[in-house]
């Protein structure tokens, strides 16, 4: 079951949506040295992911492409109607060039691959905050 995680004052609200609930103890991981990024809720699916962020506002979502029922493109475009202030970066197992194009022209800052995101999770965070695009070597 998906929990959210509350913190006092965060710099930088986060919601994690990924319905491996193993994927986003490793974000947390990832995010947790810096103590501006706090991570203030989860969802499993596309449609929690939407719901929360109409209800957190977060400043970026941290969103993966296949899950349960509603997949993470679709889930963009709707966060982006709910929440139009809020980032979203797309952390996902699918290094395809058609996926990136497709997540990106839904609204997506970014688009990074699952096994890149320890070393390029927060540079990309930082690029989203920015208004700049990380831009990994994706499809190499």
């Amino acid at each position: 079951m998906c929990a959210s995680v509350k913190q006092e004052n965060p710099s930088l609200r986060i919601l994690v949506a990924d319905d491996f609930a193993e994927w986003r103890v490793r974000i947390h991981s990832i995010l947790q040295p810096n103590p501006q990024l706090q991570v203030i809720g989860e969802a499993c699916n596309g449609l929690q992911a939407v719901q929360k962020a109409a209800e957190l506002l977060p400043d970026i979502v941290l969103l993966d492409i296949g899950m349960p029922v509603l997949n993470g493109i679709e889930a963009a475009i709707q966060i982006r109607e709910v929440s139009p202030d809020t980032r979203v970066i797309f952390v996902t197992q699918e290094n395809d060039s058609d996926l990136r194009t497709a997540a990106l022209a839904a609204g997506a800052e970014q688009y990074l691959v699952k096994a890149n995101a320890a070393k390029e999770l927060l540079p990309a965070v930082e690029a989203a905050l920015g208004n700049g695009h990380y831009s990994p070597n994706v499809c190499a």
